[in-house]
């Protein structure tokens, strides 16, 4: 089998992610490893002093002495051989004071067999991400020096034992092998599936970046005229909404203006909101009544979305500055304000019908002519507006709203738009629960 399976274009962030596990980890263990050397040392200098021998100062001052070492070249070890080199002498000396220790103490040997040994072995050998052959290597390297050792110390260690404990460190060196083997394959395949993900996660936000410019060029621009000035802010929940809206000049004394919402949020309903504008756009090039723009728009949401179970709520209007008349449609959308200047008067623009895409296609036509003055406001908006709710469960609401929409009466629609979407932020206080959108007409 291959020695890697990382493609050639990973294999450099791969060397990376191997270098940071093996300077983690070995950085750990020299902590623990100082940890307890010191703390053997307090406790045996001070409190159990007949413990600490004469053969014993050496391993721990050594142990402490060099796990300091180790620890200092991590800083100026760049490279994966440096760090592998620093994991090989790290093992290698985690190994040789365990079998010292046994060595110097013949009734380890006695009475625990090999398992402090097997356990400097294990500790060394599996918490590192060697492959087969540097596993290897460890499993050689404690064989020959636990022979070397032993075969020295062999007063009192017969022979029986010392067969038993060189079987046993045979088989725990194929064990390794076995499980670094395993380990090395299953840890380059989460390493490729992870870089693969990034992959497409990354060229998945430059689509959705791409979407969103495209779908951020249909929303509206605020705008100023002889005869309106509208402002437009619109705050997503997520990344792209279902939030739309439309104005635009029929003729030199009519403006056609429409809002909508659409059923769910992000993606799906920003591909919706594209369909929307398409066939919002041919509808006005027909020069039709707010009542029949909303008929035709909602016979089409039934006829190519109606079995996916969309639907859209939509305000459509169309102010005659000639007559001074507006007549609107509302269907399934929250009222609509009508601020008139004279009295500070509120007159909401309630629904005549149900959302676009329920029921069957039908020829009604829903519409209300209203008359309005100079200075006169049209407050569009979305139910994220009047549904945000504060941390406590309580709705923005329409009696908020009207009170600051009279309040800030004689401000521009431009700064009465970015105020209330501020005093919108601070009462929610959290994360935003829907689309957002404003759309006021000052009429001049």
């Amino acid at each position: 089998m291959k020695e890697t399976i990382v493609p050639e274009r990973f294999k450099d962030e791969y060397k990376n992610e191997l270098k940071r596990i093996f300077s983690q980890r070995i950085n750990l263990f020299c902590y623990i490893a100082i940890g307890v050397f010191s703390l053997e040392f307090i406790l045996a200098w001070f409190f159990f002093r007949r413990l600490l021998s004469a053969e014993d100062m050496p391993g721990i001052l050594g142990g402490i002495f060099f796990s300091l070492v180790l620890l200092a070249t991590g800083k100026f070890s760049k490279r994966l051989i440096a760090q592998k080199v620093r994991g090989m002498f790290f093992s290698f000396l985690v190994i040789s004071i365990a079998i010292l220790a046994a060595a110097a103490h013949p009734d380890v040997i006695a009475n625990l067999g090999i398992t402090l040994i097997l356990i400097a072995f294990f500790l060394s050998t599996l918490l590192l991400p060697w492959n087969m052959i540097e596993a290897a290597a460890v499993g050689i390297y404690t064989l020959v020096t636990f022979a070397g050792v032993y075969q020295m110390a062999n007063t009192y260690v017969n022979v029986e034992i010392f067969g038993i404990n060189i079987t046993l460190l045979i088989v725990a060196t194929l064990i390794c092998l076995i499980v670094k083997r395993s380990e090395g394959i299953m840890r380059q395949k989460d390493f490729v599936l992870r870089k693969e993900v990034e992959e497409k996660s990354k060229m998945l936000m430059e689509e959705l970046e791409l979407a969103n410019k495209i779908h951020s060029g249909l929303m509206p621009k605020s705008l100023s005229t002889k005869l309106v000035d509208v402002a437009v802010n619109y705050r997503p929940m997520l990344y792209m909404g279902g939030d739309y809206a439309k104005f635009h000049f029929l003729s030199r004394d009519r403006l056609f203006f429409m809002i909508s919402d659409i059923t769910g949020h992000g993606v799906s309903a920003a591909l919706l909101v594209n369909r929307i504008h398409t066939e919002t756009e041919n509808l006005i090039r027909e020069n039709l009544m707010p009542g029949e723009v909303l008929r035709r728009l909602d016979n089409f949401i039934k006829s190519d979305f109606g079995k996916m179970g969309i639907f859209l709520s939509g305000f459509c209007g169309i102010l005659d500055f000639s007559s001074k008349k507006l007549v609107y449609s509302n269907y399934g959308h929250p009222p609509q304000i009508l601020f008139q200047k004279a009295g500070k008067r509120i007159v909401f623009m309630e629904p005549q019908t149900f959302l676009m895409g329920i029921g069957m296609e039908t020829s009604d036509v829903y519409q209300v002519k209203l008359r309005f003055e100079r200075g006169d406001r049209i407050f569009l908006f979305t139910d994220g507006l009047v549904e945000s709710k504060n941390p406590v469960g309580e709705e923005f609401g329409y009696e908020r709203l009207k009170a600051f929409i009279s309040e800030k009466s004689e401000s521009d629609v431009a700064h009465l738009n970015e105020e209330l979407m501020a005093a919108l932020k601070d009462f929610q206080a959290g994360e935003q629960g829907d689309d957002i959108f404003l759309l006021a007409i000052q009429i001049k």
